[in-house]
């Protein structure tokens, strides 16, 4: 059954204060760093209104555009009578955690927007409070990272992107605080239902990080062993993705997976099959680069992923520095949950625009191993 146009674009008070209620949240969660420094209660009211601003145009842009959200609002709207029915895993749960909203307190398309973009909004305040600590509680510039343009648009919206981003944020944050193994059962949770293959290829990386640290198994087994991983991990990449279910039924993706074996015509589709998984990862972080640019919006995203060009590099750069034994465990972890999440959605890459929504859900895992390298460059952390 489709839906009008008119049933999307219609805002009720309810809606509206809903907004009003997310900008109170923005100023109460802005409070939190009062006790750091009223520059970053500032700098995060600067990341909620720029958040909020997406979130308007995000909206707009899916009144126009083929968008998952809508297809997620129309489902919830016609085919369950009832909450449970929506339980489960992947694109069911977002149905779950849409219907309360529709059904429940009677939100609008418009509306519910504003609830997922909120989530996301959370992500942002976890991984704040880590990188304050990273820095003892100074001011960086770098944390004007955190307004990119493509991190805010694609955590804004109702769906899977939203609250991965806040999920990953909150393990992040778990992690890095080393919180009671309870505090861990919420976001992992969370994940796994969310996307469960992300959840695995993360407790993979845990696992692998672990291994990698532990000094008393001889350096000689560990090299065998990570080589002999590698090799596994590629070779199981495809019958992992295909056990655990991997098939993401949001509207964009099903598209152009009709579209595979036929001349792809878009202009973010890219024909990837006869690529090696270098190249395939490559494009997967860092295009659309300046020449797959086709238009202002590519262009723009351009700009963004020469950004995270550098970012790499920098990551890459003081990756050869010496960290304390209190981090050292955090940092590796993240450093290969990266890769671990990362190279498999690579391996299916069939479009630019997917990959660069998907890739920021490993955003937190970047941000925080970048801050942490700068860190131990200017204070010369030594091992102990």
């Amino acid at each position: 059954m489709e839906i009008s146009r008119e049933i999307l674009t219609r805002v009720t008070i309810l809606d509206i204060s809903v907004i009003l209620m997310y900008i109170i949240g923005i100023v109460a969660l802005a409070q939190n760093f009062k006790k750091v420094s009223i520059r970053f209660v500032r700098f995060f009211v600067l990341i909620g209104i720029t958040h909020l601003f997406f979130t308007f145009v995000y909206y707009f842009y899916t009144l126009n555009n083929v968008a998952d959200s809508i297809g997620y609002y129309r489902r919830t709207l016609y085919w369950f009578d009832s909450w449970g029915e929506t339980f489960g895993q992947g694109t069911t749960f977002i149905y779950f955690t849409l219907y309360p909203l529709i059904k429940y307190l009677g939100l609008t398309y418009f509306g519910s927007f504003f609830i997922y973009s909120f989530i996301g909004l959370f992500g942002f305040y976890y991984l704040v409070k880590v990188l304050i600590d990273i820095v003892k509680e100074s001011w960086s510039n770098w944390f004007y990272l955190l307004l990119l343009p493509n991190l805010h648009f694609w955590t804004v919206a109702t769906g899977k992107d939203s609250l991965i981003f806040f999920g990953i944020s909150l393990l992040t944050y778990v992690s890095y605080f080393q919180k009671s193994w309870k505090n861990y059962l919420f976001p992992i949770i969370f994940i796994g239902f969310v996307r469960s293959h992300i959840l695995l290829f993360i407790l993979i990386a845990f696992g692998f990080s672990q291994l990698v640290l532990n000094k008393k198994i001889k350096l000689a087994t560990k090299i065998a062993v990570f080589i002999v991983s590698l090799g596994a991990f590629y070779l199981l990449i495809p019958i992992v993705l295909d056990r655990i279910g991997f098939v993401d039924t949001e509207s964009i993706l099903s598209q152009l997976e009709s579209l595979e074996s036929q001349k792809m015509e878009g202009t973010t589709s890219i024909d990837m099959t006869d690529k090696n998984i270098i190249i395939k990862w490559l494009s997967y972080m860092f295009r659309p680069f300046f020449y797959d640019a086709k238009g202002v919006l590519a262009l723009l995203a351009s700009v963004e992923n020469l950004l995270w060009v550098a970012l790499f590099i920098k990551i890459f750069y003081n990756a050869r520095n010496k960290f304390s034994e209190a981090i050292k465990n955090f940092y590796w972890f993240c450093f290969f949950a990266i890769f671990f999440v990362t190279i498999p959605a690579a391996y299916i890459l069939v479009n630019l625009g997917i990959a660069l929504r998907q890739k920021m859900m490993v955003f937190p895992f970047i941000i925080v191993i970048f801050f942490i390298g700068l860190e131990s460059k200017k204070n010369g952390y030594k091992n102990t």
